[in-house]
């Protein structure tokens, strides 16, 4: 990635209640995180820690994801992004947890919105990967799965097709079961809105969760405790999300 300007900046994820802001950049036209370049004699954890007070007027608790020593907390992940005419951004990302959210804009932006995950607006695939990791905790398919299985114990349908490429496909017993024409197979945007409406409204107490999660390149693996009523026998199944391009291409649940 070759420009005629580079500058380190810093990102910072607000979160409050499960959700994580990002605010409408009016230069750039596009949904980010707060955050700015770091002024000469600051560390990445200090800027952050300022950019988020001067662009929103809200203070953070930043701390440790994880247990290497000396990585400040609240750090992400770094990456790099063109930022139009400010050239490249070498960028430090951060997470903080904020008591209130009652923004305060400046003239970086006038639009801004509290999000269960950031696909639901229009920001590029960097901030939805951080922005999940960001919410859920993990690398980028490990907070996709979890994203994934909070839309669905939170029966949020919206958050659950955004997580879904428009082409791709589901596959699961309950499709093969309530659906038999499609030999357990939902495909396309159209048909995974239709199928997990169906899903949420069928099983209203219906949640999956976590035992334990695994993930390579493009796979992710997540053994899951199912529970579907009061009184119901919990169930382990496993839950399978194949990811291209920040989406899910394919999911598949196998019930034992």
């Amino acid at each position: 990635m070759a420009a005629d300007r580079l500058a380190f900046s810093v990102a910072v994820f607000a979160r409050n209640a499960g959700r994580i802001l990002l605010i409408k950049h009016k230069r750039l036209g596009t949904w980010l995180p707060v955050g700015g370049e770091i002024d000469p004699g600051e560390t990445p954890l200090e800027a952050a820690q300022r950019e988020l007070h001067e662009e929103t007027g809200l203070n953070g608790s930043f701390v440790a994801l994880t247990g290497v020593e000396g990585t400040p907390p609240g750090f992400l992940g770094y990456e790099e992004h063109l930022a139009g005419s400010k050239g490249v951004h070498l960028n430090f990302s951060f997470v903080a947890e904020v008591a209130s959210d009652v923004v305060k804009p400046n003239e970086e932006f006038a639009e801004f919105s509290w999000v269960t995950d950031p696909a639901l607006v229009e920001s590029p695939r960097n901030v939805q990967e951080l922005g999940r990791m960001a919410l859920h905790g993990g690398p980028p398919l490990v907070a996709m799965a979890r994203a994934w299985l909070n839309a669905l114990n939170r029966h949020n349908l919206d958050t659950m097709v955004k997580l879904y490429s428009p082409d791709a496909l589901h596959t699961s017993p309950w499709a093969r079961q309530n659906r038999p024409e499609t030999l357990g197979e939902i495909r396309g945007e159209a048909g995974l809105r239709g199928w997990w409406s169906e899903v949420m409204g069928r099983y209203p107490a219906l949640r999956y969760d976590e035992r334990c999660v695994a993930a390579d390149r493009e796979r992710v693996f997540v053994e899951c405790l199912r529970t579907n009523a009061e009184g119901e026998e919990p169930a382990l199944i496993a839950l399978m999300l194949v990811c291209r391009g920040g989406r899910i291409g394919s999911s598949h649940v196998f019930h034992g």
